[in-house]
C-alpha cells in the first residue's frame, strides 16, 4: 500500500479541504469528513470518495493521513514561495 498510487482527484480533494481553512492533520480530517457528508467537492460523498482514492474510514486513515500531510507540505512550500518577496 505504501507505494500505490495516489489519484489526482485524491490529491485535488485533499487540497479543496485544506484551502477552505487551512487546518492540519488531525483537524483536516474533520473538515474532510465535513466535505464528504455535504458534498461539497463536486457534488461526491463518502462512497464515490473512496472510489476515487479518498478512504475516510478508520481503515483509510494512516494512509489518508500519509497523503495529506505531503499535500500540506507542498501547498505550504508553494504558498512561501508566492509570498517571498522577488528581487
Amino acid at each position: 500500500m505504501a507505494g500505490e498510487p495516489v489519484a489526482d482527484m485524491a490529491i485535488d480533494f485533499i487540497r479543496f479541504c485544506y484551502e477552505r481553512d487551512r487546518r492540519e492533520w488531525p483537524r483536516l480530517y474533520d473538515a474532510m469528513c465535513y466535505v464528504a457528508s455535504k458534498r461539497l467537492y463536486r457534488g461526491l460523498g463518502y462512497d464515490e470518495l473512496k472510489d476515487a482514492g479518498v478512504d475516510l474510514t478508520f481503515n483509510g486513515m494512516t494512509r489518508l493521513a500519509r497523503i495529506s500531510r505531503e499535500v500540506t507540505r507542498q501547498l505550504g512550500q508553494a504558498q512561501g514561495r508566492e509570498l517571498a518577496p522577488s528581487y
